[in-house]
């Protein structure tokens, strides 16, 4: 494992230290990602970190050519054929070993207990969310231990990426991208939103794998277009059949997860091209959008690029147009919790953050319009991971 890649854990184990924790046990895909630097198909896998040395990761054999083995010791069960089984006996088996093996007995065990808004698998159509019947198994198994909810620990120590994740995150947002150029360029009177946002993850879907040793890439797109349509982009909504018109705004919401690492992007297009009053619309939105990001500096608040986005189009007289947050973090999920840019926000920017930088302007005469691209917070300012956007 390459130095940039160890630090994710070196890093982890030394708070694990200073929380007194001996091991983690995580079963949710993200955290399974986060210890491991792999993406489970299924959601049935466990990786087991000990304060020292390498993880442990169970897995179903059929996902085995996608576990790396220079980030973790490997077991295979099976699961979903005759001869495996019952998945909890496997699972008993195979944590009671790790139990001895790691000398858990009277040791301190965090878990993922409590994650309520979770990361999906790569086979997204049939989530695997642990519940009442792992919970019961991890507290027989380890009833001679003490074991507790790792949740907040687990989002605090995600919440600054290392160098490996940022590349990661910035691949996720090039094939991303991929999706987004393709629909744009595409855009005619007549489509309608559903095909729009099935144009852009067939892009990504068929041409995201590969890209930068990428494998498992999975897409979600939310477009919505005309007045109606963009001015509900306030919330994530379905794509409907309406169909894009001459002048239409067009909004697209994207989520893209590539081998567990998330890109949050928001791209805008206008059938035809822009009217003047878009265009004046859409470059003070950028110009907010750029001051947000301009304050994603490590010692500033979690207020500061939410504030200095409402002050540029507080001036330009929309204020009171800008009802959602400006940015939340972006990372093993698709929304995570920190950092949390808004008004009121607790918290201070570290290096290694990353958000979604999403200001957003909405007009009953007009429509919504809304800018997002994810950056990081760098040792001197900002780090745009997606390609920033230029004016109309």
């Amino acid at each position: 494992m390459a130095e940039n890649e160890r630090a994710r854990l070196e890093r982890l184990q030394q708070k694990m230290a200073k929380e007194g924790l001996d091991a983690l046990i995580c079963h949710l895909p993200e955290n399974v990602v986060y210890l491991t630097d792999t993406w489970p198909h299924h959601g049935f896998s466990v990786a087991v970190l000990p304060r020292e040395g390498k993880p442990l990761l169970f897995l179903p054999e059929v996902e085995e050519g996608y576990a790396k083995r220079e980030w973790a010791d490997i077991a295979p069960f099976g699961w979903g054929l005759l001869k495996d089984g019952d998945l909890y006996e496997n699972y008993r088996r195979l944590i009671s070993g790790a139990f001895h093996q790691l000398g858990l007995k009277g040791k301190k065990v965090g878990a993922d207990l409590g994650f309520e808004v979770i990361a999906p698998t790569y086979r997204a159509a049939e989530p695997v969310v642990p519940s009442g019947p792992w919970r019961e198994l991890l507290h027989n198994l380890f009833a001679a231990s003490t074991l507790v909810d790792a949740t907040d620990f687990l989002q605090g120590v995600r919440a600054v990426k290392t160098g490996y994740e940022l590349e990661k995150l910035r691949i996720a947002n090039e094939i991303a991208e991929m999706g987004m150029r393709e629909a744009l360029a595409h855009l005619k009177p007549g489509m309608t939103e559903m095909q729009v946002g099935a144009l852009v993850e067939y892009k990504i879907r068929a041409d995201g794998p590969g890209h930068k040793g990428a494998r498992l890439v999975r897409a979600e797109a939310e477009v919505g277009a005309g007045v109606s349509g963009t001015y509900k982009g306030t919330l994530l909504v379905p794509s409907t059949g309406y169909r894009l018109q001459e002048g239409d705004l067009v909004m697209i919401e994207l989520a893209t997860q590539v081998d567990g690492y998330f890109s949050d992007l928001t791209w805008m297009g206008a059938v035809g091209g822009p009217s003047p009053r878009q265009k004046e619309l859409y470059n003070t939105l950028l110009e907010a959008q750029q001051a947000a990001a301009a304050k994603m500096c490590p010692g500033n608040s979690f207020e500061d690029p939410d504030r200095a986005a409402r002050e540029v189009l507080g001036k330009a007289g929309l204020a009171g147009y800008d009802p959602h947050i400006t940015g939340h973090g972006v990372g093993l999920r698709y929304h995570e919790f920190i950092p949390f840019l808004a008004p009121g926000s607790v918290g201070t920017l570290e290096e290694g953050m990353v958000s979604s930088i999403e200001p957003g302007i909405y007009l009953p005469e007009v429509g919504g319009l809304r800018i997002e691209d994810n950056v990081a917070v760098g040792p001197k300012g900002p780090v745009f991971l997606s390609t920033p956007r230029q004016p109309w």
